[in-house]
């Protein structure tokens, strides 16, 4: 369940790639959307990451999914989430020779509710699986609602298909998981909502303070004037004596320009990336959640060869394209400063017929904040949530294809947010 072979901070710092529960908690999660299901059991959809969250429509269509689990202890988790009445589910689990590993496993949600439930199975070596997920058909009415589906232990993911988007680094590493084509933009050189002061348009020098208590994310953003060589050099001081630092650098692709680095209290370590073209970077920063890492501290990044620090956003509100034939999700994050209420604003404008867009906003959790919104071209859609405390929070934005994918589908959303957040473009 993991990027690089073991739960680290390396997977921590994926982020920007596609759902920042990936970056906060170890973990891959595919969208929230869902990958592109087969209902041809014979050519299953390859699972690309451990979490696989989708629709139930209320008929009792059967999906079907393969990956590689073993040796060891697979544990399965389904969870149904019912939308307005009654929603459900059933599990199954096959061998490469259709033989059943796991059957009836059943969750449902009742009265708009949920229902989890968890699974073991244990393998004694590498077995090829087959996973159906069975709708539940409850009359004429119900049964909407989506499930997810958990995956832990030994898991061999298939790849996922390369990040939409330009504007890689010339010896950028891919991540392992989905990448979606927008690049988040920074609120200024200057960490989020914490501490330093924010280094004006042009800098060399970043630099900010960590503090755990503090669970934002701190963004900075890097532009490459041209191509050529840009060293990062990262230093971090430790305020407690077990402080630490965990860094990654991402291109406009959402891949890795530099891949996560973790740093101790008095330790420095420089890099070098060579760029093709002039591009925007983003920088991450967080409190890693190793054992005994977890304390303040200071840290800062010195800029050498055509890089210079961006410029604050500055706007609540953002806007994008919609093409159904881009199956990536478009990613944007916003810091919530402190409690309070935040509104989310969603709007569709069509270019052509049968544009639409899906929405969803992402705890650091990687629960659904806001639960999968669909808006029509020409809808506008605002929802509040309260908030408690700081934090990270992920929005997903997805054209909807065309029912008889029959083209169209061409249009731009619109998001605005107000509250006590800043917009990560």
């Amino acid at each position: 369940m993991n990027f690089y072979g073991e739960c680290g901070n390396s997977a921590r710092l994926y982020a920007v790639s596609l759902v920042i529960a990936a970056f906060l908690l170890c973990v891959s999660i595919s969208p929230v959307f869902g990958q592109e299901r087969s209902t041809d059991r014979d050519n299953p959809t390859p699972v690309t990451a451990n979490v696989i969250t989708d629709d139930l429509d209320g008929s009792d269509t059967s999906y079907f999914y393969k990956f590689t689990a073993g040796p060891g202890k697979l544990t399965v988790t389904i969870e149904v989430k019912a939308s307005a009445t009654n929603a459900g589910a059933m599990l199954y689990l096959f061998d490469a020779n259709s033989r059943p590993i796991l059957s009836d496993v059943l969750a449902q949600g009742v009265d708009g509710g949920s229902e989890r439930i968890v699974n073991s199975v244990q393998f004694s070596g590498k077995r090829d699986i087959v996973m159906k997920i069975k709708g539940l058909k409850y009359g004429d009415t119900g049964g909407t609602g989506t499930y997810k589906v958990t995956l832990d232990g030994p898991v061999s993911l298939s790849p996922a298909p390369a990040p939409q988007g330009g504007g890689a680094a010339a010896n950028n590493v891919p991540v392992a998981a989905p990448a979606g084509p927008v690049v988040p933009a920074n609120v200024g050189a200057a960490p989020v909502g914490d501490g330093g002061a924010a280094a004006p348009a042009g800098s060399n020098l970043l630099q900010g303070t960590l503090d755990p208590a503090d669970e934002r994310t701190r963004f900075h953003i890097v532009n490459v004037t041209g191509p050529g060589q840009v060293t990062f050099s990262f230093s971090f001081t430790a305020i407690d004596a077990k402080a630490g630092a965990s860094i990654a650098v991402l291109n406009q692709a959402g891949t890795f320009a530099l891949p996560p680095l973790e740093l101790q209290g008095g330790e420095s370590i420089s890099k070098p990336v060579t760029f093709d073209k002039a591009q925007t970077l983003t920088v991450l920063v967080i409190v890693p959640k190793s054992a005994g890492t977890a304390g303040r501290g200071s840290y800062s990044v010195q800029l050498s060869g055509p890089a210079v620090a961006g410029t604050p956003a500055g706007s609540n509100s953002l806007s994008g394209q919609l093409d159904p034939t881009v199956e990536r999700p478009f990613l944007h994050l916003l810091n919530v400063n402190g409690p309070g209420q935040i509104t989310f604003s969603f709007s569709v404008k069509a270019t052509d017929a049968k544009a639409g867009a899906k929405f969803a906003v992402l705890s650091p959790s990687g629960q659904q904040a806001i639960p999968t919104l669909e808006v029509q071209g020409g809808e506008s859609i605002s929802k509040p949530i309260t908030v408690d405390k700081v934090q990270t929070l992920t929005i997903l934005v997805q054209a909807t294809k065309p029912p008889d994918n029959g083209g169209g589908g061409h249009g731009t959303y619109s998001l605005q947010v107000s509250g006590p957040v800043t917009l990560i473009r």
